[in-house]
């Protein structure tokens, strides 16, 4: 059986903050998402972990990032606004670099 058809339980989400506390009209949005890293931490004793995601939008004090979580028995895209102090630049290099023509 692959591994894509076992099931499994989602994945807790992270702490984050609640979309009630982001202010609408204070929101820039991305015109093209930007990669970054994102440290995530948890209030169930699991250890906070960095992962890969995108910028989507921010406001002064908050950015909203596009992460793969585990939801059930796949990984899909989820948006979470989180402290600006989290996120930082990613740099996704060419796929062709260090190829030979």
């Amino acid at each position: 059986m692959s591994a894509l058809n076992e099931g499994g339980e989602p994945e807790p989400d992270p702490v984050v903050t609640p979309n009630d506390a982001i202010d609408p009209a204070r929101i820039t949005r991305a015109h093209k998402a930007v990669p970054v890293w994102v440290q995530l931490t948890f209030d169930d004793g699991r250890p906070s972990r960095t992962e890969k995601g995108f910028v989507r939008a921010w406001t002064g004090r908050f950015v909203l990032v596009q992460v793969l979580w585990q939801i059930s028995y796949y990984r899909g895209a989820r948006e979470y606004w989180v402290e600006a102090g989290q996120v930082r630049r990613r740099v996704i290099e060419p796929q062709w670099l260090g190829r030979s023509a």
